[in-house]
């Protein structure tokens, strides 16, 4: 399954931690922490998705310094505040964050923060098609379906194959995506109803197998 990679930009220890520890409970991967704007310049790698950045960084360079470098390098990032400052506020929201979490932080808040950027997070996937080389996203998936060495791609749109193995293609895929049967996976934001025999994607009623009972209920 495919992990976003997350950098957390923070001062205060503990909240770096607690924030890091949040993270990997979401199902992201935690890239780094870093307790100031010039610890981070000087050793990122930029190999990350997405980052958690306090504005008020202790040392020189703010975390409206750090936002402005990531915009050009087009990472998405959310903002961490402790300080309702307008004027802080008005330029922080002119680097176009993906939200604002407040100090001290609310569970709740940072789990819905980052939810809100996973798709956004999760590379489009490369297939190859009659036309030649296709791109699809996650999101867009119902359900896929293993025929032997070839998959089915269920989208709302149209059904896609291609030759690879099941766990192969699952590899690609974001958190969201559940196994229920060894030649059905399915994308849970998109299942309507299940039992303990078979789940409603849409149209369709995928069965589910003895040895996945129960992996829709956690």
């Amino acid at each position: 399954m495919y992990k976003a990679k997350i950098v957390i930009i923070e001062d205060e220890f503990f909240a770096a931690d607690h924030l890091g520890d949040l993270v990997e409970d979401l199902g992201f991967q935690k890239h780094g922490i870093f307790h100031s704007g010039e610890d981070f310049l000087a050793k990122t790698d930029w190999e990350f998705d997405a980052a958690l950045v306090d504005i008020f960084l202790a040392k020189k360079i703010t975390g409206l310094e750090v936002a402005a470098e990531m915009t050009k390098k087009n990472k998405p990032f959310i903002f961490l505040t402790a300080n309702k400052d307008q004027q802080t506020l008005v330029a922080a929201a002119k680097l176009n964050p993906e939200a604002y979490l407040s100090k001290p932080f609310n569970t709740n808040d940072v789990t819905a923060s980052l939810e809100k950027i996973r798709y956004k997070l999760v590379p489009e996937i490369k297939l190859r098609g009659g036309g030649g080389l296709e791109t699809i996203k996650p999101s867009d998936i119902l359900f896929i379906k293993s025929d032997g060495a070839y998959v089915e791609i269920e989208t709302p749109k149209k059904k896609i194959i291609q030759r690879l193995l099941l766990h192969e293609f699952l590899e690609e895929l974001p958190e969201n995506f559940k196994r229920v049967h060894r030649s059905y996976v399915v994308n849970m934001d998109f299942v309507e109803q299940f039992n303990s025999r078979y789940v409603v994607v849409g149209k369709h009623k995928i069965p589910i197998s003895r040895s996945y009972k129960g992996v829709l209920e956690h």
